[in-house]
C-alpha cells in the first residue's frame, strides 16, 4: 500500500514539472530574475466533437456506398493571447505512423490544418480516401501555442511584469475512425467472390504483386488556368520504399506547369497542375520499381469553356448598363474593366453596373476574364461614344390629307435629350410635337437610350401641292439628315 502512494505522489510531481517546464520562455531569463505567473494564465482548446466519423457500406458485389462522412472538427480557444500557432499530429494507431500538419501550410491529401481567428478558433479538416475502403482509426492531437498578454501596464512594477518570450500552450485530442459495415451493418468481412487488386507472381527474388498505376479518372476537367490535382493508385509497391526514384510525368503541351509528390500519409502519388487556357494536353506518369518493372498511365486535361458575355460593343455616356460576368463559381475569379492598364472597376460576384461619364467620351474600355490574376480570355473592347445624331425614320398621313407625322429617332435620355423638328423649306407651318407619344425604340432594350418622338406637320397653302423639307436636331446642335416629302 506505501508503494502505491509513493508511485501516485511521483506522478503528481511529474505532472507538475512538466506544467512548469511548458510555462518556460522561449529565452533565459537573466540570473537573479524572478517569475510570478497568475494561475489563470493557460490557453485552453475546446473541440466541437471527440470523434469524427467515416461510415462506409460495401455490399457483396464490392459496391461502395458512403452513409455518413463527418469532416470538419472546429476547435475553439479562450484566454487574452496573440501570436497564436497551431500543429496537428495526425497518428495511425494501427501502424503508429505520425503525419505533422502546420496550420497556414499546404494541405495533405487527407488532412488541413486552418486557423480562422475571426471565429478565435481552427479548423481540421479531414478527407479520407473513399477507393481505399479500409477500416481506420486515427488520433489527433492539436497543439497551440499562444503569446500571454503584459500584465499591469506601463505603470506597473517588474515584479507584476511577464518575461519578455513568455509563451503558454494548450492541447486537445479527437479521434478519426473509418468504419466499413456490411448492408446489414457488421463489420465487413471479405468473401471468397471478391478478387483482390494485388495479385502475387512467383519470381527469383521471392513474391511480389504485379506493378500497376491508375488515375482517379481518364479525364479530369478545370475552369481555364485553375489549379488540379490528381491522385493515382499504385498497386504492387509501397511509394515510399519500392520505387527506384519519384516518378516520371510527361505532359503534351510545354506551357503545363506539372508537378509530382508523394501523399506520406496516404502512401500515393499525387500530380498537380494548371490547367491550359483552351483545350487540352495529356500527362503520362510512370514509375519503375526497384526491380525494373514499369508502370504507367495516362489522363486528360481539358479546360472548360466559359459561358459566352453579352456587353455592348458601343457604349454612351450617362447611361447605366448591367453586365453579367458569368464568372464560374471558383477561388480567386475576377471581372474587370480596364481604361488602358488602369482599372476602372472589377467584381468577383455578381453583376456589374458601370455609367460611362462624359469624361469618358472618345475612350476604348477592355473587358477581360481572370483567373488566379491571369486572363483567361482575349480581352473585349467597348467604345465610348458622344450620342448620335437623330434620325428622320419615317413620315406617315395623318388626318384627311393636310397633316402629316414624321417620326423621328433619338439618343439619351427621354427627357433632356428629345429633339426639335424644323421644316427647311416648303408648304408646311412649323412641326407640333405629339406630346405623349414617345417610346423606347425596341422594347427589348434593357439600357433604354434609344427613343422615338413624334411630330405633327400641317399644310401651310390649301392651294399649294403639301411638300416639305425637314431636319431634326439634339439639344446638343446635332442634325439629321435632310428629309424629303
Amino acid at each position: 500500500m506505501a508503494q502505491s502512494r509513493k508511485r501516485r505522489v511521483e506522478l503528481y510531481f511529474v505532472l507538475y514539472l512538466v506544467a512548469l517546464v511548458l510555462l518556460l520562455p522561449d529565452k533565459p531569463l537573466p540570473l537573479g530574475t524572478s517569475v510570478s505567473v497568475p494561475s489563470d494564465l493557460r490557453l485552453d482548446l475546446q473541440p466541437e466533437r471527440v470523434r469524427l466519423e467515416c461510415q462506409l457500406i460495401k455490399d457483396t458485389a464490392g459496391g461502395l456506398r458512403l452513409r455518413k462522412l463527418d469532416s470538419e472538427n472546429v476547435i475553439r480557444y479562450s484566454g487574452d493571447v496573440s501570436d497564436l500557432q497551431f500543429r496537428a499530429r495526425v497518428e495511425d494507431v494501427a501502424s503508429g505512423q505520425v503525419l505533422t500538419i502546420e496550420a497556414g501550410s499546404s494541405p495533405s491529401a487527407l488532412f488541413e490544418l486552418v486557423a480562422q481567428p475571426e471565429r478565435q478558433a481552427v479548423v481540421f479538416r479531414w478527407k479520407p480516401d473513399l477507393r481505399d475502403p479500409v477500416a481506420r482509426t486515427f488520433r489527433v492531437t492539436v497543439l497551440g501555442s499562444a503569446m500571454p498578454p503584459s500584465l499591469g501596464g506601463p505603470n506597473a512594477n517588474d515584479a507584476n511584469a511577464l518575461p519578455s518570450g513568455l509563451r503558454i500552450n494548450g492541447s486537445t485530442q479527437f479521434v478519426l475512425a473509418t468504419v466499413v459495415t456490411d448492408e446489414t451493418g457488421a463489420p465487413f468481412q471479405p468473401g471468397r467472390t471478391i478478387t483482390d487488386t494485388l495479385r502475387i507472381i512467383q519470381q527469383d527474388g521471392g513474391a511480389l504483386g504485379s506493378f500497376w498505376m491508375e488515375a482517379a479518372r481518364d479525364v479530369l476537367t478545370s475552369a481555364p488556368l485553375q489549379q488540379w490535382r490528381m491522385r493515382l493508385s499504385i498497386g504492387g509497391a509501397d511509394p515510399l520504399r519500392d520505387l527506384q526514384g519519384l516518378p516520371q510525368v510527361r505532359a503534351t503541351s510545354s506551357d503545363a506547369l506539372v508537378e509530382r509528390y508523394l501523399d506520406t500519409a496516404a502512401r500515393t502519388i499525387v500530380i498537380k497542375g494548371r490547367a491550359p487556357r483552351t483545350g487540352s494536353y495529356s500527362v503520362t506518369v510512370s514509375a519503375r520499381r526497384k526491380d525494373g518493372q514499369l508502370a504507367e498511365t495516362t489522363f486528360m486535361v481539358q479546360a472548360i469553356a466559359l459561358q459566352g458575355v453579352q456587353i455592348a460593343e458601343v457604349m454612351y455616356p450617362g447611361i447605366e448598363y448591367i453586365i453579367d460576368p458569368r464568372l464560374p463559381e471558383l477561388a480567386n475569379t475576377e471581372a474587370v474593366l480596364l481604361d488602358g492598364s488602369r482599372e476602372v472597376m472589377s467584381v468577383r460576384s455578381g453583376k456589374m453596373r458601370f455609367t460611362p461619364k462624359l469624361s469618358d467620351t472618345g475612350r476604348t474600355l477592355t473587358f477581360v476574364r481572370m483567373i488566379d490574376d491571369e486572363r483567361v480570355e482575349s480581352a473585349t473592347s467597348i467604345s465610348i461614344r458622344s450620342f448620335p445624331a437623330p434620325e428622320i425614320r419615317d413620315v406617315k398621313d395623318f388626318g384627311s390629307g393636310d397633316r402629316k407625322k414624321v417620326i423621328v429617332k433619338f439618343y439619351g435620355d427621354r427627357n433632356k435629350d428629345r429633339p426639335s423638328l424644323e421644316v427647311i423649306d416648303g408648304n408646311a407651318r412649323s412641326p407640333r410635337k405629339l406630346y405623349g407619344n414617345i417610346h423606347p425604340a425596341n422594347s427589348d432594350d434593357a439600357n433604354g437610350y434609344a427613343w422615338i418622338e413624334e411630330f405633327e406637320v400641317s399644310r401651310k397653302d390649301g392651294s399649294k401641292p403639301f411638300t416639305f423639307v425637314v431636319q431634326a436636331m439634339s439639344p446638343t446642335g446635332k442634325k439629321s439628315a435632310l428629309w424629303k416629302e
